[in-house]
């Protein structure tokens, strides 16, 4: 892994210790996590303290809930659109090839962060075709279709700047109105600090 990789990770470690020790009233040293058969972390003993997190360039994100839930965020950058017709469904590759040419990679990228975060709110991996699922998009709205999931799993996107996308998938529809922006450095401090407090 490469250190601005490792740097990223680190930071997203340290946002989840922080928020499980605020959440569950448990100190660092009584945090124990796991992993379900397909790889996903939980923390153990802690059946309502879900999380998930990604990271991408400047970002690190986290998303925190009683249930379930997936979060992706991806950096803007050119992409090669054939890679849909890999991944998307039919009608996502239909839905993304109809719009005018200086929308496709927007959109794309729409679908790609909100595939990724219901790939990983159900934390099943890629055992889930990415196509085996759809969003599509109506009044600015992207709703889940499914043949073979009937759970009503529901998504938000947040705009963290023009550069990223990002999309948290859960299986309710009380999510966050804006997500909480905290610097890395101040989390990091923040961490050590209470750390060192459990110590002493």
């Amino acid at each position: 892994m490469r250190k601005p990789d490792q740097l990223r990770a680190l930071i997203g470690e340290v946002t989840v210790r922080l928020y499980a020790m605020s959440r569950t009233g448990r100190s660092h040293d009584q945090l124990h996590f796991g992993t379900n058969t397909y790889g996903k972390p939980f923390l153990q003993d802690a059946p309502t303290f879900a999380y998930n997190v990604s990271h991408s360039g400047d970002w690190v994100v986290c998303a925190i809930d009683e249930t379930e839930v997936g979060i992706d965020v991806e950096h803007i950058q050119p992409i090669d659109l054939a890679i849909a017709e890999r991944f998307f469904s039919k009608e996502e590759v239909f839905d993304l090839l109809a719009l005018p040419e200086n929308e496709r990679q927007d959109y794309f990228f729409d679908l790609w962060t909100l595939k990724e975060s219901y790939i990983k709110a159900v934390g099943k991996g890629l055992s889930i075709p990415l196509n085996s699922f759809s969003f599509k998009r109506a009044d600015g709205q992207f709703t889940f279709h499914s043949d073979t999931d009937p759970i009503p799993w529901y998504v938000k996107q947040y705009q963290l700047d023009s550069q990223y996308k990002s999309a948290v998938c859960a299986g309710h529809n009380r999510l966050a109105v804006e997500p909480i922006k905290r610097d890395a450095s101040e989390l990091c401090e923040e961490f050590i600090r209470k750390v060192t407090l459990c110590k002493l």
